[in-house]
């Protein structure tokens, strides 16, 4: 009797077990673990991307800066109207390639000439350091924002519209101060659109962390979009660091 009770106790320790789902099960856990490493992946690939596109972008506009110091103030013309030509022909030749590429990085040099001009007006103004404090600061903040909006688990989907408000208060903002000039509120613009595309860039690149599959036309448009983040993040600083260090040209 003693070797058929051991067999049939081993019997039902074995169903037990199998239907023991607290446990979970080897394959179960295999797929998810699976499933998770294939997410991360594709998130890692669509980073890739983005980020790949914003290097190429800023390599353009450094080549646009040089161009827009030796054309003078006739490239302000030439680069509003190509950066808003080439970004509208954008949303709708995204998917056309190598259009789109064409485009992208037309619309980064076209946005180096103004930039370019700007810088030149502080240095003509002996004012170097300053931009050279605006542009660590803004690489220090957008690698802070950028990596906590990528890295967060939360879903920041819902600051989009609170930014969205907050950036048209800011244009209104801004074409108020064109006829009233007080310092207190250029400086005030200022503060409040560092803050606003500091916003930007978690959000964008949260949008980036949660993004399942992306075409090249959609990597192109989130690189447009962390690209302007941090170009006008920029901005905001340099008037910010040139209102402290006592400039008067430095209204942009």
């Amino acid at each position: 009797m003693v070797p058929r009770l051991t067999a049939l106790e081993r019997t039902n320790k074995e169903l037990t077990d199998m239907y023991d789902y607290s446990r979970g099960t080897p394959y179960a856990t295999d797929s998810l673990q699976g499933a998770e490493s294939a997410l991360g992946t594709q998130r890692s690939a669509i980073l890739g991307k983005v980020l790949g596109l914003l290097g190429f972008a800023f390599v353009f506009t450094a080549g646009g800066a040089v161009i827009g110091r030796s054309l003078g103030p006739g490239a302000f013309f030439i680069s509003m109207i190509g950066s808003f030509g080439t970004l509208i022909a954008l949303q709708f030749l995204r998917e056309r390639s190598p259009l789109n590429l064409a485009l992208l990085y037309g619309f980064a040099t076209f946005e180096g000439m103004l930039i370019g001009m700007i810088l030149d007006m502080y240095i003509r103004s002996g004012m170097g350091g300053v931009v050279i404090n605006a542009g660590l600061t803004t690489a220090a903040v957008a690698l802070a924002a950028g990596a906590y909006g990528y890295t967060t688990k939360r879903d920041l989907s819902g600051m989009g519209g609170f930014l969205f408000i907050g950036l048209l208060g800011v244009i209104v903002a801004s074409i108020v101060g064109i006829f009233v000039q007080a310092p207190l509120l250029y400086i005030g613009i200022s503060a409040v659109a560092a803050i606003l595309f500091t916003g930007f860039l978690v959000f964008d690149l949260n949008r980036v962390a949660r993004m399942r599959g992306a075409t090249e036309g959609t990597a192109i448009l989130l690189a447009v979009g962390v690209y302007l983040d941090i170009v006008n993040l920029f901005l905001a600083l340099l008037r910010i660091f040139g209102f402290a260090a006592g400039g008067t040209s430095s209204r942009d």
